[in-house]
């Protein structure tokens, strides 16, 4: 019975109701009368242990992680806030960088496209040095803009 006290209350509680059921069995057990002031003791005694089991349920579950579920779900609360925050700030992140690729690949097409007309250039036609001049221009400028796109 050593053991149940390890249990605190509760297992106190158990004990002595342990002790009123064999008392109650034992009784029970006499033949001859009823002896109503033993019963009545036995029942009071039980009683008491019931209660102190009772009160000893009701200490374990304050002590408990059970009594902390509102703390616990208002920090749930404010975590699922916080990650619906960083999902809206990673999304428009993502978008910008999609415009920023969107400007990238048109900036790389424009240089392209005045790369591909350098090499159709006749070098002895009489358009070919202002035309040169008038391309390597416009490919400064784009380096320009992509520098700037890329923020350097």
């Amino acid at each position: 019975m050593s053991n149940y006290l390890a249990y605190g209350a509760i297992g106190l509680g158990l004990a002595l109701a342990i002790l009123a059921y064999r008392l109650l069995a034992a009784e029970q057990r006499k033949s001859g009368a009823v002896r109503q002031p033993l019963l009545t003791a036995t029942y009071v005694f039980m009683g008491f242990a019931l209660v102190l089991a009772a009160g000893g349920f009701v200490s374990e579950y304050f002590k408990s992680d059970a009594a902390q579920i509102g703390a616990v779900k208002t920090e749930l609360a404010k975590a699922k806030a916080d990650l619906q925050a960083i999902q809206t700030d990673h999304q428009k992140m993502r978008e910008g960088l999609n415009v920023s690729r969107t400007v990238m690949n048109s900036l790389m097409d424009l240089k392209q496209g005045k790369v591909t007309r350098l090499g159709r250039l006749d070098p002895k036609s009489p358009e070919y040095v202002p035309l040169v001049t008038e391309i390597q221009a416009d490919l400064e400028a784009l380096d320009k803009g992509l520098r700037k796109a890329l923020g350097e």
